[in-house]
């Protein structure tokens, strides 16, 4: 969710796992982070402003929002486009590539993830009264506070955790020698694709209408990534192996068409998370083999897209609060629903690109500095990893 499409211009042939050069540059990649953070904020600021009153109008973006599910096509889009680009960021070939990898994407993440911390607390907890105290703000730091049970002081911090699975299992990957072997990953993305189908399959022989349990949600999520690779290496850039793209197409075909059609006979259209499960495969598929968008505009949003997704909603949660203490015939709190979206997305983007220049590129570029530092005293440690990786 944090990837850049910047991030993975002008590596190697040998930095990606099929062998496969990247794009110099992914500026349709920008794009969609871009679209994707919006339809995130979209959802959350449509749902939480239609709340001030019978006065607001323009219900109809709510109601769209909702039943289209816009959160969860972006999460989702943002799932794939990991995929599409972080495994592409780690070169096995050089010294120490493990270490580097995850020095760098720790100072990718967590600098603009431990500023969201106490804005976040303050925005949905503190501002309205409600208890969040020193053990949750501790636990928020190490970004498992899903595992132990723990509030998230923003309630989106539960996709960042499964980033770091996935990047631990691209680690896995590489260590086991299968980050080369295209057909590991394909393996592995049926596996776990399978894995949670057989849960819901499971729910829905007991009687429970539901597509699956939270952790089962997990296992789809991570081999959607694993999945958005794939497609990178050999589907757009058409790798050398015909059974891979076969599998590639064969499983975003699975996601398009068998999932939600055979969900939506079974369970119904309402409530079915695999219809904006579908709708974000689609848009993913579109924005990187169909309409691949390129603009100096899209090029800013896909830059702050990741602090645009955190910080988005402290801007209109504090909005809200302030909104919420005026009398319920003020004029400010009686606009269509589309002035409160567009000043949002306004004032998040003007955030977002304040904790981009001050956050997060200064954050990258400690990581980097790290990650040299790494290589320069532990790289021949590491080198007979990456020789096993190559195969």
């Amino acid at each position: 969710m944090a990837a850049s499409a910047g991030e993975a211009a002008g590596m190697s042939a040998q930095a990606a796992p099929m062998g496969v050069a990247p794009d110099q540059r992914l500026r349709h990649i920008d794009a969609l982070r871009g679209i994707a953070a919006l339809l995130v904020l979209w959802r959350h600021v449509a749902d939480a402003f239609v709340t001030l009153g019978p006065g607001v109008c323009g219900r109809w973006i709510s109601e769209l929002g909702a039943d289209l599910d816009f959160g969860r096509i972006g999460v989702v889009t943002f799932f794939l486009i990991s995929g599409y680009v972080i495994p592409f960021s780690i070169h096995p070939e050089r010294p120490a590539p493990i270490g580097s990898f995850l020095i760098k994407r720790f100072w990718r993440i967590f600098p603009a993830y431990w500023l969201s911390i106490p804005l976040g607390a303050f925005a949905t907890w503190w501002l309205w009264q409600r208890a969040f105290g020193a053990r949750e703000f501790l636990v928020n730091l190490s970004l498992l506070q899903d595992l132990f049970g723990v509030p998230g002081a923003l309630g989106l911090y539960w996709t960042l955790l499964v980033e770091w699975m996935f990047y631990l299992l691209c680690v896995i990957l590489l260590l086991v020698g299968s980050f080369a072997k295209p057909r590991h990953w394909l393996l592995l993305s049926l596996v776990l694709m399978l894995a949670w189908f057989a849960e819901m399959l499971y729910h829905w022989a007991s009687g429970v209408a539901g597509i699956g349990s939270v952790v089962a949600f997990q296992l789809l999520n991570l081999s959607l990534m694993l999945l958005g690779a794939l497609a990178r290496s050999h589907w757009i850039e058409a790798g050398d192996d015909p059974l891979v793209r076969k599998g590639v197409i064969a499983l975003l075909l699975w996601h398009l068409l068998v999932l939600p059609v055979g969900t939506s006979v079974v369970i119904g259209v309402g409530n079915n998370a695999a219809i904006p499960y579908a709708l974000g495969v689609a848009l993913f598929v579109v924005g990187i083999s169909v309409v691949r968008i390129r603009s100096r505009l899209t090029d800013w949003l896909g830059r702050v897209s990741y602090s645009l997704y955190l910080f988005h909603p402290v801007v209109f949660m504090i909005m809200l609060w302030g909104l919420l203490r005026l009398p319920a015939d003020s004029i400010w709190r009686n606009q269509h629903l589309g002035v409160y979206l567009f000043a949002n997305a306004l004032l998040a983007a003007g955030v977002a690109t304040l904790v981009h220049h001050w956050v997060e590129r200064p954050g990258i570029e400690l990581g980097r500095r790290l990650a040299r530092g790494w290589v320069r005293w532990w790289g021949r440690d590491d080198v007979a990893v990456a020789m096993a990786a190559r195969g």
